[in-house]
């Protein structure tokens, strides 16, 4: 007989609640809310609130600063590409757009990268 395993959180991956900056198309800019190894949640500000319509996939860019061994620090870059499965209009601002929360589930896993200093 098998043994039914209950996870204590409805979430069965782990997700790191963090601010970091994230790039769409467009030029759009906006930062992440939490991101784990199957979705990230990000809030942007938007002026047509359409381009980010639930089933749409996107192309997206996480950047964040690192500190190494050495005490330097380093740019990393995380980029990929998911659909978005939830969009909320949190706020209308009167020049830049709509604020919006939106939820994206990651297609494959987030290629990683170093830019170069060159």
């Amino acid at each position: 007989m098998l043994a039914k395993i209950k996870f204590p959180y409805r979430r069965r991956n782990q997700r790191l609640n963090a601010a970091l900056r994230i790039s769409l198309p467009d030029q759009v800019q906006g930062r992440t809310i939490n991101v784990s190894a199957t979705g990230v949640s990000f809030e942007v500000i938007a002026d047509d609130i359409d381009t980010f319509r639930p089933g749409t996939i996107i192309p997206f860019e996480i950047s964040t600063v690192n500190t190494t061994h050495e005490s330097k620090l380093k740019d990393l870059r995380l980029s990929g590409e998911g659909i978005i499965v939830s969009r909320a209009v949190v706020g209308k601002t009167t020049d830049s757009g709509s604020k919006l929360n939106i939820a994206v589930q990651l297609k494959d896993k987030l290629d990683f990268w170093v830019p170069s200093i060159n």
